[in-house]
């Protein structure tokens, strides 16, 4: 039972703001850079665009800037094939023909600057969350096992009639206790006063990135 997904690792390591400003900034560029010369193009804003959005407004704030890009963000966005970075000569670039040279993460990277959509990102960055968006989407309200049974089927590439009870219960778990409630905390499911869930409005659903990627044709709304 195949259900189309977007990566989920070059989702979490683009689910926060400073990491998109990074790497549109070294995409832009086209050239390796140090990371005191991206911390100076970030302070410039997003691109290098003039916008404040994410500019350190001190010295003070730029120091951290610098310290965050070389010890957390840039591992992160190396760590999942977006860029090359050597944390001992501090250079950096991004490379073509990488899990983010994709167009959809190329618009998702344009269009989001902003910190506000690092929540959505992290909410979606899981193959069993999105496989639980998929069969919300499809129906509802379903409950925590009928969710379980279809995302066992997904993983295993099984009918949901194949599917174990042992197997089932062991996702619903994990269900239950991770996956549900960051989906309900993020606005994108809610649960009904009988425990069964439904799919909740979800505007990221019309962004332009969602209909180019992976789950365009179940998650992409006009």
């Amino acid at each position: 039972m195949e259900i189309p997904t977007a990566s989920p690792a070059v989702l979490d390591a683009l689910a926060d703001a400073t990491r998109r400003a990074a790497l549109a900034e070294l995409v832009a560029s086209g050239a390796t850079a140090t990371v005191e010369e991206l911390t100076a193009a970030l302070a410039a804003g997003p691109a290098g665009d003039g916008s404040d959005a994410a500019a350190p407004d001190t010295t003070a704030d730029r120091a951290d800037l610098r310290t965050a890009l070389h010890h957390v963000h840039l591992p992160a966005l190396a760590a999942a094939g977006g860029i090359t970075f050597d944390p001992e000569t501090g250079l950096v670039a991004a490379p073509s023909a990488t899990p983010f040279d994709r167009e959809w993460a190329a618009r998702l990277v344009a269009d989001h600057p902003d910190a506000a959509y690092d929540a959505t990102l992290a909410a979606l960055a899981s193959a069993r969350r999105q496989v639980v968006l998929h069969e919300l989407l499809a129906e509802s309200p379903a409950t925590d096992r009928d969710i379980a049974v279809a995302v066992a089927a997904h993983e295993r590439g099984v009918e949901p009639g194949a599917v174990p009870a042992s197997v089932a219960e062991v996702v619903e778990l994990s269900l239950t206790h991770t996956h549900l409630p960051t989906l309900v905390d993020a606005g994108f499911v809610t649960r009904e006063p009988d425990g069964t869930l439904v799919a909740a409005s979800m505007p990221w659903r019309s962004d332009r990135w969602v209909a180019a990627s992976p789950i365009g044709p179940w998650a992409a709304v006009e």
